[in-house]
């Protein structure tokens, strides 16, 4: 009931601090909400759930649709490899993981904003947008992703033994 709770509190905060911070990017708690789960499940179960909090995001925000599906997508699967690559657990190593998490997951809508529109100017502000937001993520990452990893090994749930 808590890891619930909590996944429902990073939603209702994603909206909130949206709208507290309009003219600034929020720090992405869906990509939080899905880096939560990289110590618990196999990469590739990691990169189908962050595609459908992805979908459930564009759905939510009215967005492109597939748009941050895509980008959380990758940037789940770089987590995992950046997390592989990794030995220690700790504050270091979490700030790296959500760095190249939120990278990749820039990368991907830089592109496919590129794309979209046809032209390269979009990808100057979106260079700005992207380090507020890598910033306030991280930041974000260092606090809530103790508090998840606490409260998914107080849960029965998403056990290694029984994936």
């Amino acid at each position: 009931m808590r890891l619930v709770f909590f996944y429902l509190v990073l939603v209702v905060a994603q909206g909130f601090l949206s709208a507290l911070l309009a003219p600034v990017p929020a720090p992405d708690l869906f990509l939080i909400a899905v880096l939560t789960l990289l110590w618990r499940v196999q990469p590739w179960q990691l990169v189908l759930v962050a595609y459908g909090v992805g979908l459930l995001q564009d759905i939510m925000g009215s967005g492109v649709l597939g748009m941050h599906a895509l980008a959380l997508a990758a940037a789940a699967l770089v987590a995992s490899v950046v997390r592989a690559q990794l030995t220690q657990s700790g504050l270091f190593e979490r700030m790296l993981v959500v760095l190249a998490a939120v990278a990749a997951k820039w990368v991907v809508v830089g592109a496919l904003l590129a794309w979209l529109s046809g032209a390269p100017e979009p990808l100057i502000r979106t260079v700005a947008v992207a380090s507020i937001d890598a910033a306030l993520t991280v930041a974000a990452g260092v606090v809530l992703l103790p508090w998840g990893a606490a409260l998914l090994e107080r849960s029965k749930i998403l056990r290694k033994e029984l994936l």
